[in-house]
């Protein structure tokens, strides 16, 4: 038998009143049975004779399949979830759940299905829509709050929060994933909305350097894990830092036990379980499941893996949605509402909304009480305890003109390039057989396009690029210290740029794309200061004043602001014949003030690695025999260990080294913001 029980409940409704569903099985057929609080017993009834078990998991399967693809739900499909919702929500059960709605006053109602079947747990109910409604789906109503609900001898109780939330981040496997996520909450983290612990990632997110941290303070109210989740012999398990060359798999019940003995009783209320399938049932329970029995009192998780941008912009909805500053709680399932909304409304209906769902182990979703809250700013980074002070050479380099030449490294360790990598590496096999696994990106391209063609690469491109909101965290800082001047970027995604407009909206912005052919025919675009258009110009100005207006200069290609597509460098003959020198680059009008701005200001590197040959190749081109102007700086990542070559010039224009930082880019941005700091102060 199937068993879907559902309770309908909210603050200004007493707590007696519910509504409880069991969809049971006769034979072939479902049939919803129901039980109000009041003892209403309406009829019977069937689902109908075309949703059956097996119809349920073709349809589960179909919206997962959509959501793989980041498409909206076809016409078909659509009709489909409108009739699943108006055979549940009918007749009797229809009515009582509107008297619920009025006797909310306006307020949204809370949907708690209790699931118990496998089957039943692995459908995305969140995705049913209201029939003859496009975009009415549980999981973005404004009306009805759909949670999972979990069974648990644990009492539940909201949370007072007199300050910021605190977050703790774990991230075995994907340093990286933890600046992205960082970034995405920048603007939580620096209201003080949200407190960012210190996260664990690496060796710190081994077992027991894990268990280890779980018995200290300080003690978090959400925990954020981002890596990979699986089943083994049917129970939950969550993915570890390798021990000794060996995955390592933590039982998920282990961890749930560890975190109630440790902080059963403190201010834990929220886990995030940014996992693949961390929601998908086992023959036992889920992931999401377990934690929401001991653990915490709402865990959210997802029930069929989504792009890495698309987990990105659905935590910063949500976070942003849940610690507010503005309201008095923390209502957990109208925030995971609003962030389904979120993605619903940015990638055009995609069914990758209804992957995350949520787990809630009591009958009220506010988890945080923010009454007596009161948010201020974090403290300077330059106050922080071990913090190490900022540079003093960098310190040197932004307090006068200078000119940015940003590199493209992550782009390199984004998502984005992976799921590229990937396409091109599969299209390929397919082709022509095996392809070798660790061939460069630009040799990958290069195979790619002359055997399958130009306009293909093109295209795959553009359906990786073109759906992201990909933004390092570390370039909005480095846009803030920018002024007047002219400052490059090899990245294929219009970040510098939108950066700089949003930094510094006062100043005028050219942003000039070379042509990769001899004909100098480059791509110009303006935003004049004070305006928020981009308008691409038909004519190269008369004159550029480097003094007052800001140039950025796109060498890679890819896309220009306003989401304008031309063909990236990113095959080997590409690097080989687009990459030259600025005069021959540049309409004459332009290469001669772009190139003297350049020489005349030192340059702050960022992004780039000697011991990448598209680098070496860009730093000639730009400046060819001409070292950097004295004053320069490189900052290098820790892990190329090539601070050396850079200081002794081997490889630079010139052959004249220039100052080398080695840093992380979170170190990096606790400099930048504590110069700037210190410049207000």
């Amino acid at each position: 038998m199937f068993s879907l029980r559902v309770h309908l409940w909210r603050e200004t409704i007493s707590a007696g009143s519910w509504l409880e569903i069991d969809v049971e099985r006769s034979g072939a057929e479902l049939r919803v049975r129901a039980l109000g609080s009041r003892h209403e017993q309406p009829g019977v009834h069937p689902l109908g004779a075309e949703l059956t078990p097996d119809s349920l998991h073709a349809l589960a399967g179909r919206v997962k399949a959509a959501a793989e693809k980041g498409r909206r739900l076809e016409p078909q499909l659509a009709q489909q979830v409108q009739a699943l919702h108006g055979a549940l929500f009918q007749g009797d059960i229809q009515g009582v759940l509107a008297r619920l709605r009025e006797a909310a006053a306006g307020g949204p109602v809370l949907l708690r299905l209790m699931l118990q079947e496998t089957d039943l747990q692995s459908f995305p109910w969140e995705a049913l829509c209201e029939p003859g409604k496009d975009f009415e789906f549980l999981g973005n109503s404004a009306s009805l709050l759909p949670v999972r609900g979990v069974r648990s001898p644990e009492p539940w109780q909201p949370r007072e929060v007199l300050g910021a939330v605190s977050l703790l981040a774990i991230a075995p496997l994907h340093p990286h994933a933890l600046s992205q996520l960082q970034g995405t909450l920048h603007e939580s983290l620096s209201s003080g909305e949200i407190e960012w612990l210190e996260p664990l990632t690496g060796s710190r997110a081994r077992r027991a350097p894990l268990f280890e941290r779980l018995r200290r303070q300080p003690e978090p109210h959400i925990i954020h894990f981002t890596g990979h989740a699986g089943l083994h012999e049917g129970w939950p398990v969550l993915r570890l830092a390798d021990e000794e060359g060996e995955e390592s798999w933590l039982p998920v019940e282990l961890l749930a036990q560890q975190l109630h003995r440790s902080w059963g009783r403190g201010p834990l209320r929220l886990i995030v379980l940014d996992a693949c399938e961390g929601a998908s049932p086992g023959p036992l329970a889920s992931a999401a499941e377990l934690l929401a029995r001991t653990a915490a009192d709402a865990v959210v998780a997802y029930l069929w893996p989504v792009r890495m941008d698309v987990a990105l912009r659905c935590s910063r909805a949500f976070y942003r949605a849940l610690t507010r500053a503005a309201q008095q709680e923390g209502d957990v399932a109208l925030s995971l509402n609003e962030a389904r909304r979120s993605v619903l409304a940015e990638l055009e209906g995609s069914a990758e909304a209804f992957s995350p769902v949520l787990y809630l182990r009591g009958r009220d979703p506010v988890l945080f009480d923010f009454k007596a809250r009161r948010v201020l700013p974090p403290p300077s980074v330059a106050t922080r305890q071990g913090t190490s002070p900022p540079s003093p050479v960098l310190a040197q380099l932004l307090e006068q003109p200078f000119s940015l030449v940003l590199g493209d490294r992550w782009e390199e360790e984004s998502p984005i390039l992976r799921d590229l990598r990937n396409r091109l590496q599969g299209e390929l096999t397919q082709k022509t057989g095996d392809v070798p696994p660790e061939l460069p990106l630009s040799t990958l391209a290069e195979h790619f396009a002359l055997r399958i063609g130009h306009d293909e690469l093109d295209y795959e491109f553009q359906d990786v690029f073109g759906q992201t909101d990909f933004m390092p965290p570390l370039v909005r800082l480095l846009a803030r210290q920018l002024g007047a001047g002219v400052h490059i970027t090899i990245l294929r995604l219009p970040l510098l740029e939108q950066a700089i407009a949003e930094a510094h909206p006062e100043l005028t912005l050219y942003v000039i794309q070379p042509s990769s052919r001899a004909d100098r025919h480059a791509v110009i675009m303006r935003r004049q200061a004070g305006e928020r258009r981009w308008e691409r110009l038909r004519e190269v100005p008369a004159a550029l004043d480097t003094e007052r207006e800001v140039v950025v200069l796109r060498l890679c290609s890819g896309y220009l602001p306003a989401h304008h597509f031309s063909r990236p460098l990113i095959t080997e003959d590409d690097y080989l014949l687009g990459i030259r020198s600025l005069a021959s680059l540049l309409p004459f009008e332009l290469a001669d003030s772009i190139q003297s701005v350049l020489s005349l200001r030192p340059i702050l590197l960022v992004g780039l690695s000697q011991l990448s040959w598209c680098h070496r190749m860009l730093l000639y081109q730009l400046f060819g025999r001409r070292a950097l102007m004295r004053g320069s700086v490189a900052i290098l990542d820790p892990r190329t260990r090539e601070k050396e070559v850079w200081e002794e010039g081997r490889g630079l224009p010139g052959e004249t080294g220039v100052r080398a930082l080695d840093s992380t880019d979170d170190e990096l941005m606790e400099w930048l913001e504590a110069l700037a700091a210190g410049r207000k102060g």
